[in-house]
């Protein structure tokens, strides 16, 4: 069985993915390490990570899509999608991985593993986007990365927001398709306690240890920071509260105990 987390990024997939790995769930030998950003480390198996950059790459950028993503996948890539589902399926009979890229290509990987199940984790838009320009202008200060890719969240209107909406637009079309085998929390849900693991083994039938939150992480690493949602474009608030209204109507109830 395989277990899929999808979110955007700065959305707590690192988190509920770290609380997965300590509950037994493998999901990669060589992961992501940490930064200030995700002190804990990102939990993103680097083969698949390598995989999904060199798909975005041959379409002109890496993640920063905020407009439908074109969903071309070349032969090699399918070979190198197929190669890596061998590899972990002759090595572990549960497995899964973590990478907010998948969130464009959740219908791939369905199509390859269609047995799969699937974790998605969202976040308020206001803090993701927050979270991401500060991240962007601590990259920019100190000169990691590209330049131009981090001007994008000051320079132009609405980017981040665009970007949020455009991953997790992506999300609510792959749920609404695949309800039976999604599982959809929301970040402060998690902080909050709700019982991820054991919703995850209720809900999808997976049988991990039943580890809380509480064990693995401090919430108070990733609180929140009470600020005014800014917009330019009514097309993109409109947008954004439309999505966000159906990911809200799509998240698990369960309550923490």
């Amino acid at each position: 069985m395989q277990l899929i987390v999808a979110g955007f990024h700065r959305s707590g997939t690192s988190l509920v993915t770290q609380l997965l790995v300590e509950a037994g769930l493998f999901v990669g030998d060589e992961l992501l390490g940490s930064r200030p950003s995700n002190p804990y480390g990102h939990f993103e198996d680097t083969e698949f990570l390598r995989l999904h950059r060199a798909i975005l790459e041959r379409h002109g950028s890496d993640w920063q899509w905020d407009a439908a993503f074109p969903h071309f996948i070349g032969p090699d890539h399918w070979r190198a999608m197929v190669a890596l589902i061998r590899k972990r399926e002759l090595a572990y009979s549960t497995w899964g991985f973590k990478d907010p890229r998948v969130c464009l290509f959740l219908g791939a990987w369905n199509y390859l593993l269609p047995d799969a199940k699937f974790l998605v984790v969202y976040r308020d838009p206001a803090e993701c986007v927050r979270s991401l320009e500060t991240r962007q202008a601590d990259d920019l200060l100190h000169g990691r990365g590209n330049e131009a890719d981090h001007r994008r969240f000051f320079s132009e209107p609405d980017h981040g927001l665009r970007l949020w909406d455009t991953y997790n637009r992506g999300l609510v079309n792959f749920v609404r398709t695949h309800r039976d085998d999604c599982l959809v929390i929301n970040h402060q849900q998690v902080v909050d306690g709700y019982p991820v693991v054991r919703r995850v083994n209720e809900r999808l039938g997976l049988s991990l240890a039943d580890v809380s939150a509480a064990e693995v992480f401090d919430p108070a690493v990733t609180g929140r920071r009470s600020a005014p949602l800014r917009t330019i474009s009514d097309d993109v608030a409109d947008r954004v509260r439309e999505t966000w209204e159906t990911l809200e109507s799509l998240t698990d109830t369960e309550e923490a105990v």
